[in-house]
């Protein structure tokens, strides 16, 4: 029989051995790889959300109570705000950096939104490994329809962020105090942002007592730690207004609740939709809340150390706080399936631990099976997800930027109206781009609209009613802002407050799709009678009473359609003696009309003869190009007797008459 050395005793193993370590190695650089692959992926997420996602009714009213509370005013006393008093400080602090305006308070949400991801990455790393975390980033990429409430200014990104960062400390190897301490503190923080996080705290304690070996201590040092960080950030309010506040919290979204039976219906409604949007997430983390709670009860049993069995309190915890804030999301009146997306990144936790330890567990050969089961879910969650994120129409394809169009619609404003005049309307986030100031009672936005509320109770609630928005509007405002979803939500006194607007003010421009609805904001201006800033300066006189004094103009497209946006600047030289037309045409080539429209001012609502002696009015129309062909157009303009069809003469500088209408431009097609 042949001797065998040493040498080729061991060279087996070692080359077993060597070929593992490559093995590991091309592993470890395949996550890698995945980690930065969704990493990038997810930043691409955020950025187009960052600039295309529709502008929300919060929007406005959360980043003008950061303005406020900065300025000196106190929530609740000196303005509403229905929510727990922290966004308003946090916001405000990030307005002295980077300034004030959407773009901005979406830049630092996107912000706290990449923090929370880490964290949340970072808490499933420490729990179950490396595998776990790139689970975890890929349940977080792949949530379109949450990232969406993720990336404008509203509650969810900051009180997901102080969640996560309570969930981080807990699962650091900390002394035990300090740790139940701060964790207890950021999830009292995520209370202070949003009441509904109260259901994090119950879960967050039962887990922090039920993993130490000093249970009873753990929950007392968790209880008190509670009790401080609420004092802190919510006594100083309660002791300042604590009526108000109560309102403002609770009362705001329960007073209107709907009649039962229709309430029950909503809720069963808002149950569907959540299912069809985080089904996926919600099986998976109803396995893992099974899974910790086995774990958790052989922990209990004192089956083996706590440090050992991290995952299970762990599990169940995050499994509890999901369930209970879905079922704390189906109360409010206005509820949808959009509040669920707060839980995402506690879902994606307990998703990515529960399927790593899986496919720690499993045999190499049964593992590519089980890896086969992860990328299923992952795909059907992506398109769960791509499937609410389109069907609410968060971003308009071909993309469209409606951000971009609220600050058109500010540089509008800045042409017409003073720095620091007073904007009425419920928009607030337009009267912060123009530099405006929102009058009281309108900062929270159609939210603040009691219609059928006293007096007293409007003005101890800081909001508005029928009464008091007739009167602001009698009383004069700078400028006045309506979408037409808030003309469609006065109840009431609809007619009462058309006949205001048509009486007290001029209706000066028609900004489409700057609505919550994609509908049409329409800006009004008191009499003017400064010297206007048209874009084209055009001076003409016509039949003594009337100047034209210049004209804006732009080529745009309006749901697709090709048109040319046309606002004419006139003077009344005197008053005129009667009721004229204006005519605005395209002219072809061959002299003919090619399009064309034809009313009296202000669509109607500025009729010549109520304009006054030295003012100056803008008028408005849009002509669609679709249906012409290519070519070079002109535009004319005139004034005509409706009843005759005479049109007014055009006079030169010397009283002579030069013509019956006017050539503005060449409009071009291609």
């Amino acid at each position: 029989m042949a001797s065998i050395s040493n040498s080729e005793l061991h060279a087996k193993p070692h080359h077993r051995v060597g070929r593992g370590v490559v093995q590991r190695g091309f592993a470890v650089l395949r996550v890698q790889a995945g980690f930065l692959l969704l990493a990038l992926v997810l930043l691409a997420e955020l950025t187009l959300l960052l600039w295309f996602r529709q502008v929300n009714l919060d929007e406005g009213w959360y980043l003008w109570a950061s303005k406020l509370v900065y300025e000196g005013k106190v929530l609740y006393r000196d303005f509403a705000y229905t929510q727990t008093p922290l966004l308003p400080y946090v916001y405000g602090l990030s307005q002295q950096g980077l300034g004030e305006g959407l773009y901005q308070g979406r830049l630092f949400t996107v912000g706290l939104t990449l923090a929370t991801v880490a964290l949340c990455v970072g808490a499933a790393a420490r729990v179950a490994g490396r595998m776990a975390a790139f689970l975890c980033l890929a349940f977080c990429t792949f949530s379109f329809f949450a990232l969406a409430q993720f990336s404008y200014t509203a509650t969810y990104a900051l009180t997901a962020f102080f969640i996560a960062a309570a969930l981080w400390v807990t699962v650091q190897e900390w002394p035990e105090a300090s740790r139940i301490f701060f964790a207890v503190g950021f999830a009292t923080l995520a209370v202070a942002v949003r009441l509904s996080a109260i259901v994090v705290l119950p879960s967050l304690l039962l887990c922090l007592a039920w993993s130490s070996r000093r249970r009873k201590r753990a929950l007392a040092v968790g209880i008190g730690a509670a009790l401080f960080w609420l004092a802190l950030t919510l006594g100083v309010y309660w002791s300042l207004a604590g009526e108000l506040m109560v309102y403002d919290i609770l009362g705001f979204h329960t007073d209107r609740l709907l009649k039962p039976e229709w309430h029950r219906l909503r809720m069963w409604h808002m149950g569907l939709r959540t299912l069809q949007d985080f089904l996926v997430l919600i099986g998976v983390v109803i396995a893992a809340g099974c899974a910790g709670a086995w774990q958790g009860w052989r922990l209990w049993r004192r089956e083996y150390d706590p440090a050992d069995a991290a995952p299970g309190p762990l599990l169940l915890a995050l499994s509890i706080t999901s369930v209970a804030f879905f079922a704390v999301h189906l109360l409010p009146r206005t509820t949808d399936s959009y509040y669920n997306a707060l839980q995402m990144p506690l879902m994606s936790v307990a998703g990515a631990i529960l399927l790593a330890q899986w496919l720690a567990q499993e045999q190499p050969a049964r593992r590519r099976y089980l890896w086969v089961l992860v990328v299923l879910v992952m795909v059907a969650h992506a398109g769960r997800q791509w499937r609410g994120f389109v069907r609410d129409g968060y971003v308009v394809w071909p993309l469209r930027s409606q951000l971009a169009l609220v600050y058109d619609a500010a540089s509008l404003l800045r042409r017409f109206v003073e720095p620091g005049a007073t904007l009425l309307s419920f928009s607030p986030h337009l009267a912060l781009e123009a530099g405006l100031r929102v009058a009281p009672g309108y900062e929270m936005a159609i939210f603040s609209y009691r219609p059928t509320w006293t007096n007293e109770e409007v003005k101890r609630y800081r909001v508005v009613n029928n009464e008091r928005l007739l009167a602001d509007l009698r009383t004069g405002a700078d400028a006045v802002a309506f979408t037409e979803f808030d003309l469609e939500q006065i109840y009431g006194e609809r007619e009462a407050i058309r006949e205001v607007l048509a009486s007290r003010y001029r209706w000066s421009a028609k900004l489409p799709l700057l609505g919550p609805y994609n509908d049409d904001l329409n800006l009004y201006l008191p009499p003017q009678f400064g010297d206007p800033r048209p874009q084209h300066e055009h001076p003409a006189r016509l039949a003594g009473e009337i100047a034209l004094l210049g004209y804006d103009l732009a080529q745009t497209a309006q749901s697709g359609e090709p048109e040319v946006a046309v606002a004419l600047y006139w003077r009344a030289v005197q008053r005129p003696s009667q009721s004229y037309t204006i005519f605005v045409q395209l002219i072809d080539a061959a002299g003919m009309r090619a399009a064309g429209w034809d009313n009296p001012p202000c669509r109607s609502t500025c009729p010549t003869e109520t304009w006054q002696a030295g003012e100056w009015i803008r008028d408005e129309y849009r002509l669609s190009l679709g249906a012409l062909p290519s070519g070079v157009y002109t535009l004319h303009v005139g004034l005509y007797e409706p009843e005759s069809g005479t049109r007014l003469p055009v006079l030169a500088p010397t009283g002579e008459v030069v013509g019956d209408h006017l050539v503005l431009a060449e409009i071009r097609l291609e």
